[in-house]
């Protein structure tokens, strides 16, 4: 009986292949006929064609299991008559149609190429079916380059609502990794082929409300090999998640266009990361940053600068070396081994410390200077609408315990070197005048300026504190600041308002009238930034005889004077901002 059906669906295929047909390929994504004999769906299911409106039947799919997809199939071009019904496979003919209305072709234009999945639920229980059959039109039987592998997206997970879609590994390079390259509503295909030479990593977001949610699991898009060179397919989601029976476990096939389909296996733990260079030591001024080994394609960062947010896959806690050499260099200059973060959430990790701490100031609260990779995990790189986050995080070495404050509001409190406090929610467009303060004081060390431009909406960054707070003490590394850094990877510092200008603020100081009957000197100080800066004056065996500070009002050249009339004739210190001048009095 069989026999008889497949050389009356091949009779009926030859005759279509005389005529001005269409093509179609169909894909079966109904989980729930898996395992059922009864009451009248099986493992497998026949399709059958009529070209007459229902009048007749041909079998033309024997045996259609899930997750299975046809080759091209010739129809009639541009009717209206052609229907498909549904039967238990290994039907023994027409008759065992199931009783549910058969699907209506639309009528296709003549050497078209369209693709169908049918997809759906049926409840056993109650005997209802709502399967349908979903098509792409205007498909491809082939790439339309040779070296390349053209692939839609259909979603066809019943569980699941809207779900966005990411391209882990083709992302432009100004990209957020926090928007989707589409979003596919159940049922629903990509609006367009995408085309690959390398291989790719497809990342979902079941709830694009919200995109810092991603699955904890990706899926690989096979490396276009010879074999998927020229090739066009559809890359298609069924199943359920959390599914008891692993043979209806949700996941990503591919059906190539010849009917073959292919399990986007190896499905690796993924999560989103972000690297930012807060290494102050001069030695890390300019870094390459090779992962496992030092290749050819390493991370270039400069201190003070971020990558975009990218996706990492592989096992959680997993040990991976990180090397960091100098620019365009193959000798380490040092080597840690790193555990990969949770799975399914979004990461900034820190490069922070020093190589020979030995070399630099001590943290004043104890707290180890070496050279490491600090993560701060479970983070947030959108916000919705109208707000503004950032996480407040402490990178300063030689910095103690920081109170941080907005006005009279503290936005952190106690926050000690390589720590951070939890995520700070304002209102886009929000300026402010940041304070940091020393712990528990109410005296800011210094004040910064984010501008309404910097709080962006719908933007989740990190605020750190960055360089060293006594520069001079420290190789006269790079000095303190506050830094912003976006999920796109773009960095800006805070404007410094107020507070103790380092001596890498001070260009240059000039005294003039020296030497001095009268212990009045006038002093020309060049400034690259605001700030107070202060000095203070000795006799040479260091006894102090003034201590004050100067306002920088800017940028520019400014002229103080210093009135110490009082002091007997002999030599002095000035020490002013890391430098010192000699002071005459005749």
């Amino acid at each position: 009986m069989k026999r008889r059906k497949l050389i009356l669906g091949v009779t009926l295929l030859v005759a279509l292949a005389r005529a001005q047909n269409a093509y179609v390929q169909l894909i079966h994504a109904v989980a729930d006929v898996v395992g059922v004999s009864w009451p009248f769906v099986l493992d497998s299911v026949d399709i059958y064609l009529s070209t007459d409106g229902g009048n007749s039947w041909t079998l033309a799919i024997p045996d259609f299991k899930f997750r299975q997809a046809t080759p091209y199939i010739p129809i009639p071009a541009n009717s209206f008559t052609v229907k498909a019904a549904i039967a238990p496979g290994n039907s023994s003919g027409p008759a065992d149609i199931l009783p549910i209305p058969p699907y209506d072709i639309p009528p296709l234009p003549a050497n078209s190429y369209n693709v169908g999945v049918v997809a759906g639920t049926i409840d056993f229980a109650t005997s209802q079916v709502n399967v349908d059959i979903y098509y792409y039109n205007n498909a491809r039987n082939a790439a339309q380059n040779s070296n390349q592998f053209d692939f839609i997206v259909f979603h066809g997970a019943p569980q699941l609502g809207t779900v966005g879609v990411y391209l882990a590994w083709d992302r432009p390079a100004t990209a957020s990794a926090y928007q989707p390259d589409f979003t596919l509503q159940r049922y629903g295909y990509s609006s367009s082929y995408t085309s690959l030479s390398l291989d790719n990593l497809i990342v979902l977001d079941t709830t694009p409300a919200n995109p810092n949610d991603i699955l904890p699991i990706g899926f690989y898009v096979p490396n276009p090999n010879p074999a998927l060179l020229g090739q066009a397919g559809v890359i298609f989601a069924s199943g359920y998640i959390g599914s008891a029976d692993p043979r209806k476990a949700f996941g990503l096939h591919l059906a190539l266009s010849n009917g073959s389909v292919l399990s986007l296996s190896n499905q690796p733990q993924v999560r989103r990361l972000q690297l930012i260079h807060n290494a102050a030591d001069p030695a890390l001024a300019q870094v390459d940053i090779h992962v496992g080994q030092v290749g050819p394609d390493p991370i270039r960062l400069n201190f003070r600068q971020a990558t975009p947010t990218f996706f990492l896959a592989g096992p959680s806690g997993a040990s991976v070396p990180i090397i960091l050499t100098g620019r365009g260099q193959t000798a380490p200059l040092a080597t840690l081994n790193v555990s990969i973060p949770a799975a399914g959430q979004n990461h900034i990790v820190f490069a922070q410390g020093v190589l020979t701490p030995s070399s630099f100031a001590a943290n004043p609260n104890g707290i180890s200077t070496a050279f490491r990779l600090h993560a701060l995990n479970n983070t947030k790189g959108w916000a919705p609408s109208g707000q503004f986050i950032f996480i407040p995080f402490h990178g300063v070495t030689d910095a103690p315990a920081v109170d941080v404050y907005a006005g009279s509001t503290p936005l952190a409190t106690d926050i000690k070197y390589l720590e951070a406090d939890p995520e700070v929610i304002l209102p886009a467009g929000t300026a402010a005048t940041v304070e940091v303060r020393p712990s528990g004081q109410a005296t800011p060390v210094a004040s910064f300026s984010l501008s309404s431009a910097q709080s962006q909406s719908g933007k989740g960054t990190v605020i750190f504190a960055s360089g060293f707070l006594n520069p001079s003490a420290n190789q006269n590394g790079p000095s303190f600041g506050l830094f912003i850094a976006y999920p796109e990877g773009d960095v800006q510092p805070l404007s410094f308002v107020t507070g103790v200008l380092s001596s890498t603020g001070l260009a240059g100081v000039r005294l003039s009238e020296n030497p001095n009957p009268y212990g009045q000197w006038k002093l020309s100080l060049e400034a690259a930034l605001p700030g107070e800066i202060p000095y203070t004056l000795t006799t040479l065996s260091g006894e102090v005889q003034r201590k004050g500070s100067f306002a920088i009002p800017g940028p520019g050249t400014w002229v103080y004077e210093l009135n110490v009339p009082e002091l007997p004739a002999g030599i002095y210190l000035f020490q002013i901002g890391g430098q010192v001048l000699r002071l005459v009095r005749l």
